[in-house]
């Protein structure tokens, strides 16, 4: 990961810069919210990117997406 686009939290973990804040938003990710975005390093995406919505290419999405999605005015996804 690139020193520019993470924060360290101690000396072997580190979050995408853009993610700890009131209003968070990863600096990696590309586009406008609710019309178009998409991962600017998808590729080499942290582990906890990976593990977000694993599940979300199967239509089945979690609260806690959708409790992202309501914090941009954005409706919730159907949750299994």
């Amino acid at each position: 990961m690139p020193d520019a686009l993470a924060d360290a939290e101690t000396t072997e973990l580190y979050r995408l810069r853009g993610t700890d804040y009131a209003s968070p938003r990863c600096v990696a990710l590309v586009g406008e919210i609710g019309k178009a975005v998409h991962c600017g390093l998808y590729r080499e995406r942290p582990n906890p990117c990976r593990e977000f919505a694993p599940m979300a290419e199967l239509g089945v999405f979690s609260d806690a997406c959708n409790r992202a999605r309501a914090r941009h005015g954005l409706p919730p996804l159907p949750v299994d």
